[in-house]
């Protein structure tokens, strides 16, 4: 059997590592202000998945990608990580979640502007605990696996763009998680270094991260292994 058959066996005969069941998202008290960015939605993504989403800008998104990371709570509905119903967390359970099952990468790539290479790569893993010194060593080999072994003592304002979205690519896989969820990963780089990026998270897929990509372009959303559209809050088709 070959290696992509087994592990298209293996994805689809897993249970779901994401589940929602109508989730709804409404900013605004009412009136004129109320806007429903999500809408009924459901969606289940197993182990191992990668998935893209695509749509039009406003079509909710950045909003439904939000949710998955547990940045965001829904109004209403059902969102089960790995079978916990994650709206029974408190803030600090739910913080300790995204540090420890979920990996972040997005446009603005999101660095800490006084802080070299290094010690942004490291932070995720000393809020978990991990002593400096192991923390260091897992955070040089992280940057180095991103080519980045260079530039461990750089701030961000010293690293091209595509450098900082590989330093923003080795803080969400330094963690080990099993979901990495990543924003318009590439809108902010040149063809070659957003063709680097994606390499770096297929990479990350084989090893069995789940991926969840949000973009535009449908160049990228074909390097996934399945389509989400949306439109309106809704997904739209699904392939």
């Amino acid at each position: 059997m070959k290696e992509d058959e087994a592990n298209s066996k293996t994805v689809a005969g897993s249970p779901p590592l994401i589940e929602l069941r109508g989730i709804e998202k409404v900013y605004g008290d009412g009136g004129t202000a109320r806007v429903q960015a999500l809408q009924a939605l459901d969606l289940a993504i197993r182990r191992g998945e990668f998935a893209a989403i695509v749509g039009p800008s406003g079509s909710g998104k950045s909003t439904l990608l939000h949710i998955l990371g547990c940045l965001d709570r829904p109004t209403a509905g059902t969102y089960l990580l790995a079978g916990q119903d994650t709206s029974r967390l408190s803030d600090r359970e739910l913080s300790a979640v995204r540090n420890r099952r979920i990996g972040f990468v997005f446009q603005a790539f999101q660095l800490l502007s006084d802080s070299t290479a290094l010690e942004n790569v490291m932070l995720p893993l000393l809020y978990r605990g991990v002593p400096a010194v192991p923390a260091r060593q897992r955070a040089k080999e992280a940057l180095a696996a991103v080519a980045l072994e260079e530039r461990l003592g750089h701030r961000p304002g010293q690293l091209s763009g595509g450098e900082q979205q590989r330093v923003a690519v080795a803080r969400a896989l330094v963690k080990r998680p099993d979901i990495l969820l990543a924003d318009e990963p590439t809108g902010n780089l040149d063809s070659a270094n957003g063709e680097a990026i994606l390499k770096l998270i297929e990479e990350a897929h084989r090893r069995e991260v789940t991926v969840v990509l949000i973009t535009h372009d449908p160049q990228v959303a074909a390097r996934a292994g399945r389509v989400l559209r949306m439109k309106d809050g809704r997904l739209e088709k699904k392939c």
